[in-house]
């Protein structure tokens, strides 16, 4: 903003020492135009400066051009540039994916996470013992387990929370409000779900999904089509019948001509 302002006004006071600008009110009611705006903007488009935001200068179109953009992301400590974009080479991020990788183990590093999710077989169920379990010992399951490894390999801790109510989460539309797992994230209750939750358009308006860890290969099934045997008449279905009938007819039409004109 401020470098543009800055352009603005260097490219005004050069017009006003070349020339003589007329100041007078427009109205927004008229197609009136200031008779110099071509000439500013044609001023603008040559003029190169240098402002904070480096070099300023605009192709024939009034694009900038040969300028770099830095990519900055919130952090711990809070912004910090992470990479940066330019017009010929595109992004380049400075940051590696392993510097990546290290501060989101730093972060996570011995915090304790709320982890939602509901009874559904073989994901998460109860265990079947003599003794009275209670917190994460009382489930099992493939969502259990699954949670149990990325907890190890990024060093949180977490702590299992059934929903409520048992649901997945659906998005009641005369209220606005949701239920099960996906409402305990919303209001903060939990900081991730895990579950057989199906990926949809409503939910993915409200939550981020990660990559889902299981496909279930659902698909549609249709009848594969049988190879017909080719007909005797095939030769003609490159032409509709109108057009076979047309030559048929020219044919006819130029033979009895060249006849009577033999004669």
């Amino acid at each position: 903003m401020y470098d543009a302002v800055h352009l603005f006004a260097k490219a005004l006071h050069d017009l006003d020492t070349s020339q003589q600008i007329d100041i007078h009110p427009l109205s927004c009611d008229t197609q009136d135009t200031w008779p110099h705006g071509y000439s500013l903007i044609n001023y603008m488009k040559i003029v190169e400066m240098r402002g904070l935001t480096d070099v300023i200068k605009f192709d024939h179109q009034g694009f900038r051009s040969d300028f770099v953009l830095d990519i900055v992301e919130l952090g711990p400590q809070g912004l910090r540039k992470s990479g940066t974009w330019n017009s010929t080479s595109g992004v380049n991020f400075t940051r590696t994916y392993g510097e990546q990788q290290k501060e989101i183990v730093e972060i996570l590093q011995n915090k304790t996470l709320i982890v939602t999710t509901i009874l559904s077989a073989p994901y998460c169920m109860r265990k079947d013992s003599a003794e009275k379990l209670t917190g994460n010992s009382q489930f099992e399951g493939y969502a259990i387990d699954l949670i149990h490894e990325i907890s190890k390999i990024l060093g949180f801790n977490y702590t299992i929370r059934l929903a409520p109510d048992g649901r997945y989460g659906s998005h009641n539309k005369e209220t606005g409000e949701w239920d099960g797992m996906i409402k305990e994230l919303l209001e903060q209750r939990a900081d991730l779900a895990i579950a057989d939750l199906t990926i949809t358009f409503d939910r993915e308006q409200v939550v981020d999904f990660t990559m889902p860890f299981m496909n279930l290969g659902i698909s549609v099934l249709y009848r594969k089509p049988v190879k017909q045997p080719p007909n005797l008449f095939s030769f003609l279905s490159p032409l509709s019948l109108d057009v076979w009938i047309y030559m048929a007819t020219a044919y006819l039409g130029v033979s009895v001509l060249l006849f009577i004109l033999a004669r």
